[in-house]
């Protein structure tokens, strides 16, 4: 996928100026806040897609150890996720 600034061709300073965009320092990933080990994180499909920002929005991530395929299963496990109720709800 791209970002709208990717596709706007935005510049850096109308980049930095907008409320949209995420500067890469400003990311945060499940893999990280959870600690994930280096197996655990490659066999991940937010890990493998790079959307460790909102992993709750993909099926067959590996959440504690186990992957969910059903999304209403799912979702039931990641409102009880540390990550997912500290970053669902931030602003992006």
């Amino acid at each position: 996928y791209m970002n709208c600034w990717e596709i706007k061709k935005c510049s850096e300073d109308e980049r930095s100026a907008c409320p949209v965009f995420i500067k890469e320092s400003d990311v945060v990933n499940c893999w990280d806040v959870l600690k994930c080990e280096e197996s655990k994180r490659n066999a991940c499909v937010a890990f493998i897609n790079n959307n460790g920002q909102e992993c709750w929005k993909l099926t067959g991530t590996l959440c504690h150890g186990n992957v969910i395929d059903e999304f209403k299963e799912k979702i039931k496990q990641c409102r009880k996720c540390e990550f997912f109720t500290k970053y669902a709800k931030r602003p992006m």
